[in-house]
């Protein structure tokens, strides 16, 4: 069951992504939580229902339900605006997105009953929990690159609903069995059709609508865990640029491609006659190829191929194409390669489908240029705290490692959106990197204007950048080219733009100076690589009234699930802690609630936090999922089977408390400075060591909540108050995890969870000293933390590139 929730709730975050916002997506997993929690809360208020006699019916009727509920939630999100007027459509949706919490509800109880209603039998079945999201986590990646989501959803409902059948098979209920039999194979028949259809192109449910608007006349379609691709017709039509000086007066033909429904592209067609490209050398994105003429390229996002093109209109001889995503890598290479003038083959072009820093990292070759020309989603950027790959492109950290790949006299180009009146922040923001990462390749504070270029047009700016300053020659004959070409000098060796940038490119921009600007351009580093999120968290009046940007909206959405999760958690925590003090003694309630609860915080944060390190390190947002979070419930639930059904004595607790506080410690200190070191090394090595530094203190982390059970078991009645405690807390803290990431560094999320950790040492090792531990009796029984397929859930909206 825990594996079919977290994969539920993975394909949720990306239906949210594609059909509203990513910031949504992320709003997706805590109502995955609320209704988790909800469903434990359940069992608790109702234990005469859900006695152990019944766990067998219940679960199967939950889970029945579970797998209707989810897939009725799915088809009305994707239907209602088809059958909804257009005025009562975001009503609509807001009914439709909290009509997840219902499965996840019905979950919730299924996950309840078993581990807090079987006889006790020490940390085997919290093992299993944790191994099933495990799983989850791990095989909807491969579901996703098989059949498409809708289908995915109707193979999970079925999965769920025949894990009920196989639970209540032979504890004569004829009407529950019925039930599991008929939603299983009825779902299962449901998706072996559609999933035919959408193997063999044919009609089928989908997405019909995305962010507004109607998904019509698509040729292509391909999903996968971080994003979905799509490509439409555009027909002869104006040559698309992001950022043109002159208006071409031709026309191409011309494919739209998106991301997520909004991120987009164009895939032109190419017959190899290079002169029809000639609008290229008008875009200001291209401007590094009017500094100075490049042989080696390097393009780090290919997209629908475009900067390929202008590497070989512009005479490139060598054109590195560096592609993330491989639905897009398909896209060009494969789908619609006759259309595009199959690139990868043209003469001196390679593409290649990785991750673009650890790609150069580890390669042998250097470039003339590299080009990173707009590379993002609202998709991804709106979950900057998600860690997607496009934040740590715009790092300081990063712009050394392209910095180290250029050949002498190499140039960096980085093009990103720009307003003057209203949106200076990403342009401020990349001259504060470049002005750190210059100094860091060894450049006088005082020589940095010499070796930073900037152009606009529109909305578009080019900042371009080298370790090598520019002579002064160099640079006058550029300078002559680049107004030749109209395009607008914002900053060069004898060019200014205002104070913010003349302090920046002198090296006396400090704390004080970047505290005294209305926005946040302090430079981004992978230790807080939210470059795209230039409001702050403290001016709160400016983030909740500001709505500029997605990315503004995003930060909106995190105060508000921010305060949404205090609220729910003062209605799951707080009352039913105050109705149970009056019965019972303070000091015996406190403890367990604030052990549980702590467990809930620092699992999330723990998890959040690597997720966010490793994740670069890795060279892959999949490997977020299948290798961080796999490796971190694997090893919990094997760590979790090593807690005995028995009471435990205080040395074997203190023990196991004093390994747990040691091994997050050495991790939080260890993950910097090995990935450092092993940043140019082998994928598989990288994989092994991420594993290395993540299952020591997961083995330690799974011991948690089976240790605190054996301590408090005898308070049988209360485990699903605890359960719904911990799993509350999990949505809390998934939450916080992103501000304070955002606010204040990937490192203080991590301390911040290693700091609960230790609360949950003190408590433990008081109790285990004071509480009586006798044999379990009437309703004494397993539970496992919600806090751990919770948290799996959290951290699965990595998604979309």
């Amino acid at each position: 069951m825990a594996s079919a929730t977290l994969s539920y709730q993975i394909l949720v975050t990306r239906f949210f992504s594609v059909m509203l916002y990513y910031h949504f997506a992320f709003a997706a997993i805590s109502l995955a939580m609320l209704g988790l929690t909800r469903g434990a809360m359940e069992v608790y208020n109702k234990p005469a229902r859900y006695a152990p006699e019944r766990v067998g019916v219940e679960f199967a009727r939950h889970a029945s339900w579970f797998a209707i509920s989810g897939v009725g939630a799915m088809i009305a999100f994707l239907c209602v605006p088809l059958v909804i007027p257009g005025g009562y459509v975001p009503a609509a949706l807001a009914v439709a997105t909290f009509a997840f919490v219902m499965p996840f509800t019905e979950s919730g109880v299924c996950i309840t009953l078993l581990l807090t209603r079987l006889p006790y039998g020490g940390g085997w079945l919290y093992a299993a929990d944790l191994s099933g999201a495990a799983l989850g986590c791990l095989g909807v990646i491969f579901v996703l690159l098989i059949v498409d989501p809708v289908s995915a959803t109707l193979w999970i409902g079925a999965f769920a609903a025949g894990a009920g059948w196989i639970v209540v098979r032979d504890s004569g209920d004829i009407r529950s069995l019925r039930l599991s039999g008929a939603v299983a194979l009825t779902l299962a028949a449901a998706a072996t059709v559609h999933t035919s259809l959408a193997v063999s192109g044919k009609d089928h449910l989908g997405v019909f609508w995305a962010k507004g608007s109607q998904q019509m006349g698509t040729l292509f379609e391909r999903w996968n865990t971080y994003s979905r691709v799509r490509v439409t017709a555009l027909g002869e039509s104006t040559p698309f640029g992001w950022g043109l000086a002159h208006t071409p007066e031709t026309k191409i033909d011309q494919y739209h491609l998106d991301i997520d429904a909004d991120a987009a592209t164009v895939i032109t067609r190419h017959d190899g006659d290079l002169g029809k490209l000639s609008y290229l050398k008008d875009d200001v994105v291209n401007a590094a190829y009017l500094v100075q003429s490049p042989d080696d390229v390097a393009v780090v996002g290919v997209g629908g191929g475009r900067d390929i093109l202008s590497g070989l209109f512009f005479g490139a001889k060598h054109i590195r194409g560096i592609e993330i995503n491989p639905a897009i890598f398909e896209v060009l290479t494969d789908k619609f390669a006759d259309f595009s003038g199959h690139l990868d083959r043209q003469p001196g072009v390679s593409l290649v489908n990785a991750e673009a820093r650890s790609y150069i990292n580890h390669s042998p070759d250097r470039y003339d240029l590299v080009q990173i020309s707009l590379i993002d989603t609202w998709a991804a950027t709106a979950a900057g705290g998600l860690t997607l790959t496009e934040n740590r492109l715009y790092t300081v950290e990063a712009w050394d490692d392209f910095y180290r790949a250029l050949k002498p006299g190499g140039l960096l180009s980085v093009s990103r959106w720009y307003e003057p009146d209203h949106h200076r922040g990403e342009f401020y923001r990349l001259v504060a990197i470049a002005a750190s990462a210059l100094q860091r390749q060894g450049v006088p504070a005082a020589a940095l204007a010499n070796h930073v270029i900037a152009l606009n047009v529109d909305n578009i700016v080019t900042v371009i950048t080298r370790p090598d300053a520019f002579t002064k020659a160099q640079w006058q004959a550029a300078r002559t080219r680049l107004l030749a070409q109209d395009f607008k000098i914002l900053l060069g060796p004898d060019v200014n733009f205002d104070t913010v940038t003349s302090t920046l490119l002198s090296g006396k921009a400090d704390a004080a100076f970047f505290a005294s600007l209305p926005e946040n351009i302090i430079p981004s580093t992978d230790d807080n690589p939210f470059f795209f999120y230039t409001t702050s968290f403290g001016n709160l009046a400016d983030v909740l009234s500001s709505a500029r940007t997605n990315n503004s909206a995003a930060i909106s959405m995190t105060l508000l699930l921010l305060l949404i999760a205090l609220c729910a958690c003062g209605y799951y925590i707080a009352i039913p802690f105050v109705r149970l003090a009056k019965r019972m003694p303070l000091s015996t309630l406190t403890p367990p609630v604030a052990y549980f609860c702590a467990i809930g915080m620092g699992f999330m944060l723990i998890e959040i936090s690597q997720m966010q390190r490793l994740m670069v390190f890795l060279g892959h947002p999949v490997y977020g999922l299948g290798v961080v979070l796999f490796t971190i419930l694997l090893f919990s639930g094997i760590g979790s089977a090593t807690v005995g059904a028995h009471a435990l004595r205080s040395s074997a607790v203190v023990t196991r408390v004093v390994g747990l506080v040691t091994t997050l410690v050495l991790a939080g200190l260890l993950t910097p400075l090995f990935t450092t070191w092993a940043r140019s090394e082998a994928t598989d090595m990288r994989i092994l060591l991420s594993v290395l530094l993540l299952a020591p203190p997961a083995f330690c982390m799974g011991m948690m909540f089976p240790l605190g059970l054996s301590i408090w078991r005898r308070h049988a009645e209360l485990l699903p108050f605890f359960w719904s405690a911990n799993g509350i807390t999990s949505m809390f803290a998934s939450v916080l995890g992103m501000a304070l990431s955002i606010e204040f560094g990937i490192g203080m999320t991590y301390a911040l969870g290693t700091c609960f950790y230790v609360v949950c040492a003190v408590l433990l090792v008081r109790s285990s000293r004071s509480e009586p531990h006798g044999r379990v009796r009437g309703e004494a029984a397993q539970g496992a933390g919600i806090g751990a397929p919770a948290s799996a859930s959290a951290t699965a909206a990595s998604p979309g590139g």
